[in-house]
C-alpha cells in the first residue's frame, strides 16, 4: 500500500513539475524531429523529420502541436524548410548527400516544383521579403558560397567568392540559411569558419561587414520584422557549455541586446513573427524533438536550467500520424524531486520494517 501511494505521488509531482515549466514540447515521435520554422502569421511550424535516421520529410503543424501534416511525398529526402512571405509555399533542398537541388512544396497542395539545376549540393533557401528570389549554399569543387536565384529558377547570381573551402578546413556544407533584412537590401550569414555573423548587401561585388565582436563563436543569423538582427554565440569550456542570444537594432554595429542568456541549447534558433517565443529543437528528452519557450522572465530562466523538464502540449496518440510513437509520461524532474524522493524512501523504510515483523512471526 505505501509503495502504491509513493508511486502515485511520484507520478502526480512529476506530471505537476513538468506542467509548470514554460517550456513546452510540440513533438513526441521517438523521431528526429530538426529544424523548426514560424510560418509568417506564427500559427504554424514546418520541421524536418527522420523516421530511420537517414531521409528527411517535411512536416507541418498549428504552433501548439496539433493538426501534423506531413507535406513531402514519396521517397524523397527534403531538409531545412522555408516558409514563403505569403505562407502558401515552403522551399526546401531535396536530393543526396552530393547532389540537392532547391525545390518548392505548395503548402495547401503539396504540389512539388524544381527551382534550381545546378547539379552540385545546393542547400539552406531563404525567401527576400517580397518572395521573388531565394537564397541558397552551393557546394561545388571544394568550395560553398552563396547564392541568389528568381523562385521561378531565373537569374542565378553568385553572392560570395570562396566563403567557406575545405582547404581551410571551413563549414563547407554550410550550417544555416542566410537572412534576408525587411527590405530585402540586405543578407546576413556566417563567415566560414562559423565564429562572425557576416552583413553585405544582397548584390554581387559587394564588401561583407562583420557585425558580431571577434573572439566569439557567432553565427545563425535571422531578423526580425522590426530589422533588429538575432544571431547566437556559443561558448564552451572544459567543464560546461552554453548559448547566448543577441539583438542587434537596426543600423547598429555594438550595441547589441541580449535576448536570453546562457541557455541550455544549441541553436540554431526560430523567434516567433512578433519576437516573443522561441522555437527549437533539443535531445533533452533522449531524441530531438521540437520545443517552444515565452521569452519572459520565466522562459529565460528555465532555457538556463540544464535540468528542466519540458511540458508536453504533443497531440494525444489519436491525432497522431501512423508512423508515430504513443506519448511517453513526464518524468519527475522539477523543484519537487527533493520531496518526492523522502517520500520514496519512507516508503521504502516502512515496507522493510513491515517485512521484518511478518519474517519474526513465521518463524518455529
Amino acid at each position: 500500500m505505501v509503495l502504491v501511494v509513493v508511486a502515485v505521488l511520484l507520478v502526480v509531482g512529476g506530471a505537476s513539475a513538468a506542467a509548470a515549466s514554460p517550456i513546452r514540447q510540440l513533438t513526441d515521435s521517438a523521431a528526429e524531429s530538426l529544424r523548426p520554422a514560424w510560418s509568417p502569421d506564427g500559427a504554424k511550424i514546418a520541421y524536418q523529420r527522420s523516421d530511420n535516421g537517414d531521409a528527411f520529410q517535411v512536416y507541418v503543424m498549428d504552433a501548439d502541436g496539433t493538426n501534423l501534416r506531413r507535406l513531402s511525398a514519396g521517397n524523397v529526402d527534403d531538409r531545412h524548410p522555408s516558409w514563403s512571405p505569403d505562407g502558401k509555399t515552403i522551399a526546401v533542398d531535396s536530393g543526396s548527400s552530393t547532389l540537392r537541388e532547391i525545390w518548392l512544396i505548395d503548402v495547401a497542395s503539396t504540389h512539388r516544383a524544381q527551382v534550381t539545376r545546378v547539379g552540385a549540393n545546393a542547400s539552406f533557401p531563404s525567401w527576400s521579403p517580397d518572395g521573388k528570389r531565394l537564397a541558397f549554399y552551393e557546394y561545388r569543387g571544394g568550395a560553398a558560397d552563396l547564392w541568389t536565384v528568381g523562385r521561378d529558377g531565373s537569374d542565378p547570381v553568385q553572392i560570395t567568392r570562396d566563403l567557406a573551402t575545405e582547404e581551410a578546413q571551413q563549414c563547407t556544407f554550410a550550417c544555416h540559411s542566410a537572412a534576408w533584412s525587411p527590405r530585402g537590401g540586405l543578407l546576413a550569414y556566417s563567415s566560414g569558419d562559423q565564429t562572425q555573423v557576416l552583413l553585405m548587401p544582397a548584390a554581387p561585388g559587394s564588401a561583407a561587414t562583420a557585425v558580431s565582436p571577434q573572439g566569439e563563436h557567432a553565427h545563425f543569423p535571422t531578423y526580425l520584422a522590426d530589422g533588429s538582427l538575432v544571431y547566437v554565440s556559443e561558448h564552451v569550456t572544459l567543464d560546461q557549455s552554453w548559448t547566448d542570444i543577441w539583438a542587434l537594432p537596426p543600423g547598429s554595429d555594438t550595441a547589441r541586446t541580449a535576448v536570453a542568456s546562457r541557455v541550455q541549447a544549441q541553436g540554431p534558433f526560430e523567434l516567433s513573427p512578433d519576437g516573443h517565443k522561441l522555437l527549437f529543437s533539443s535531445p533533452r528528452n533522449g531524441s530531438f524533438e521540437i520545443y517552444v519557450v515565452t521569452l519572459d522572465a520565466a522562459g529565460k530562466a528555465a532555457l538556463a536550467e540544464l535540468t528542466t523538464a519540458a511540458s508536453s502540449s504533443a497531440p494525444s496518440p489519436t491525432a497522431r500520424t501512423e508512423a508515430e510513437q504513443p506519448l511517453s509520461w513526464p518524468g519527475p524532474f522539477g523543484a519537487s524531486t527533493p520531496y518526492l524522493l523522502g517520500l520514496v524512501a519512507v516508503g521504502l523504510v516502512g515496507l522493510g520494517v513491515e517485512l521484518l515483523v511478518r519474517a519474526r512471526r513465521m518463524r518455529p
